[in-house]
């Protein structure tokens, strides 16, 4: 935190009546750094915690939205969901000097072990869940955010396709017979079940404790999108990391605890391969945006492999 910053604090602290003027380097924030200007952890007298976000102008009424859909999830006893802390004056924010603010308390938690995560099964369990506690509480009350329109996948795939025939041309042509593969799936999205997801549901989000979760954090891409969303974004980054994993124990013990609890239709699991990789397109996007082609590359391997081996992966997630 830069020095100026550090005398505005007992000023910006005062919207929430807070005495936090002093900063902890040392603790280590998850999240993407990406979603914030400046993301800091503040600590008060008695040693209490919090995360302060500098954001941009024009995610303030974004992130209004995130936290009222956080503040339902917490009043619907979703564990795990840590909601903006209103100032006092009742605002989920606080508009100075040309940026929004937002205050939370901190989640301590421990690191991902990236190697071996995807073995443990009750990571699966544990995620698993909290998608159903979300649904459950979803079925309770009109979540904010559930009445915005819905997500299509199929035209965001279309809006991006010339982006990246822009940037590299050749990605277009090589995503062409993916997309083909994909047809059947873009005419169904459509009349596919919605529900309210978080939008970026991977382990990297969640705040881990020895043997469970503290915290799902970057809600950032919350709102309404098909019913199987994070599960597919989950899955797809299983597989990305480790293509066995797609069906490995962490993967496994997630799919069955849903099936059990009848958390999709018929149709929402028959389609969750061809969401996975329709899915993939925005993780493309981050790789063409930092013109990183190893990675690129990766990932047209991996949606061939997925496509390929869809009926197998209905199979194993049966």
């Amino acid at each position: 935190m830069n020095e100026e910053l550090l005398q505005e604090l007992p000023h910006l602290m005062s919207h929430w009546g807070y005495d936090l003027s002093r900063c902890r380097p040392d603790l280590r924030i998850g999240g993407s750094p990406e979603r914030a200007l400046q993301r800091e952890v503040l600590e008060d007298a008695n040693g209490e915690l919090f995360v302060i976000e500098q954001l941009p102008l024009q995610k303030k009424t974004a992130r209004e939205l995130q936290a009222k859909a956080l503040r339902f999830l917490a009043d619907h006893q979703v564990a795990g969901v840590h909601p903006w802390l209103n100032t006092t004056e009742g605002q989920s924010g606080l508009l100075h000097d040309g940026y929004y603010w937002q205050l939370r308390r901190w989640v301590d938690g421990i690191p991902l072990p990236r190697d071996t995560y995807a073995d443990n099964a009750w990571r699966g369990e544990a995620l698993a869940h909290f998608l159903l506690e979300a649904r459950r509480a979803t079925r309770e009350g009109d979540i904010p955010g559930s009445t915005e329109p819905f997500f299509s996948l199929t035209h965001y795939i279309k809006v991006l396709m010339p982006i990246f025939g822009n940037k590299l041309p050749q990605l277009v042509t090589d995503l062409k017979p993916i997309c083909d593969e994909l047809a059947e799936f873009f005419v169904q999205e459509p009349t596919l079940p919605c529900a309210f997801a978080h939008g970026d549901f991977h382990p990297g989000n969640v705040i881990w404790s020895e043997h469970g979760i503290n915290g799902v954090i970057d809600w950032e891409f919350c709102g309404v999108k098909p019913a199987a969303y994070d599960v597919a974004n989950l899955l797809g980054c299983l597989g990305m990391d480790e293509p066995a994993q797609l069906y490995g124990p962490f993967a496994t013990a997630l799919v069955r605890r849903l099936r059990e609890q009848e958390f999709l239709t018929a149709e929402g699991w028959h389609f969750l391969p061809e969401l996975v990789a329709a899915l993939r397109f925005a993780w493309m996007r981050e790789w063409v945006a930092r013109r990183d082609k190893p990675m690129i590359t990766q990932e047209l391997d991996f949606l061939w492999l997925v496509l390929d081996n869809r009926d197998l992966l209905r199979q194993k997630w049966h």
